[in-house]
């Protein structure tokens, strides 16, 4: 009896204080209330009295260029979905599922590679960079990720977290969003994107350095690849729709264009 009682005196200090310890990090998270998480830093443009564009003006992470959940299309909105979170529509900011399954592939592969952050996880982290730097690996910074990603998807509905993260994200060669990507890219608006378009510049977010177009152009491609099977998969396009962008040639603008621009 002494021994019972010494355990449950012992499990009841624990639970105390990770309770305190998990109450402290939450304490030192931002406040998502308190924060527009929209993105910033547009691209602006001068022109002369004709209306002629003279010039785009941009500094450092602010070459975006808005676009409204309804001027992307929704192959876009389901190539991202597919890629990056698949049960983005069903879970709270969290995915309890996805979590499992990393931990048990990373156990299993011994490499710890596999992921298992939801969009709104990914929102958090680009948004609130001061408080959830990419470079803390922590166990409380991951607490505070997820306290801040299930704050989020109280406030916000599902279409306006998907439009500031594809509005938010890092698409390479300076580019920010997926309007200043696609006019970047292939010199034509998201809205215009072919399906292959639309996977292929999918593809760069997730490791700009290891998927930009213009120095991995093939790992690109495959990773677009990877993205139509995974939109097949979950019966998002159909099957003529999948061998069209799947063997369509991707032609962006000269990479010497591209890389002028900025």
């Amino acid at each position: 009896r002494v021994l019972f009682a010494v355990l449950i005196t012992i499990c009841v200090v624990v639970g105390c204080v990770g309770i305190g310890a998990f109450r402290g990090i939450i304490d030192n998270a931002p406040d998502v209330n308190d924060i527009d998480i929209s993105p910033l830093g547009y691209a602006t443009f001068l022109y002369d009295g004709d209306g002629n564009q003279l010039r785009k003006l941009t500094a450092p992470s602010s070459n975006r260029l808005p676009v409204s959940i309804d001027q992307i299309p929704v192959d876009l909105q389901h190539a991202v979905v597919a890629i990056e979170d698949e049960r983005f529509y069903e879970h709270n900011g969290i995915d309890v599922r996805g979590i499992l399954r990393a931990f048990v592939k990373n156990i299993t592969s011994g490499d710890l590679s596999e992921g298992a952050s939801t969009i709104t996880q990914q929102l958090a982290r680009n948004i609130f960079t001061d408080y959830l730097p990419y470079t803390d690996k922590s166990y409380s910074r991951k607490v505070k990720e997820i306290f801040v990603a299930t704050e989020m998807e109280k406030k916000y509905s599902k279409d306006q977290i998907l439009e500031f993260y594809i509005n938010n994200v890092f698409f390479a060669n300076g580019y920010y969003g997926i309007e200043a990507a696609s006019r970047g890219y292939f010199s034509k608006s998201a809205s215009d994107l072919n399906l292959a378009e639309v996977a292929f510049v999918c593809s760069i977010p997730n490791r700009p350095q290891s998927y930009d177009p213009l120095e991995h152009f093939d790992n690109t491609v495959k990773r677009k690849n990877r993205i139509l099977d995974q939109m097949l998969s979950q019966k998002l396009i159909t099957a003529a729709e999948y061998s069209d962008a799947y063997y369509s040639d991707i032609v962006m603008k000269p990479a010497k264009e591209i890389k002028n621009q900025n």
